[in-house]
């Protein structure tokens, strides 16, 4: 299994702040509360994506500000890995032999991926997860 990411969510809302850290505790990721110990800097509500802390990718995102097209539930870090692979063109047994996974586990993967970004195609994915700063062109 890999690390776990290290986030650090950085609002001043509680109540924003509260549901993000539920749904990033699903995922298994590990929480931090300074934002110089993440590994990625997560902006509810919108706020321009750029670098955080010490290299770290800070992450803007409307997943938790009451958009009702936006995502309920933060992708995992082996989905993310699933994604940037969606993105650059591969198939499920492309993406499967670059992570050494089953074409089944992939997807699974891509149905978790579907679901949580409210999507139905492979294209629709990646355009979300582009929109959203999830990934990059």
């Amino acid at each position: 299994m890999p690390p776990s990411l290290r986030v650090f969510v950085d609002t001043a809302d509680p109540e924003v702040a509260g549901r993000v850290r539920e749904d990033l505790a699903r995922t298994g990721w590990t929480l931090v509360t300074r934002a110089s110990e993440a590994d990625i800097v997560i902006r509810p509500g919108g706020a321009a994506a750029a670098e955080g802390p010490a290299g770290t990718r800070a992450i803007a995102t409307t997943a938790w500000d009451g958009d009702a097209h936006a995502p309920v539930e933060a992708l995992t870090p082996r989905e993310l890995d699933v994604l940037r692979l969606l993105a650059e063109g591969a198939g499920n047994r492309a993406i499967g032999e670059r992570l050494g996974i089953s074409d089944h586990t992939v997807k699974f993967h891509l149905a978790a991926i579907f679901g949580k970004l409210g999507v139905t195609t492979r294209t629709a994915a990646v355009r979300r997860a582009l929109r959203l700063g999830w990934i990059e062109a």
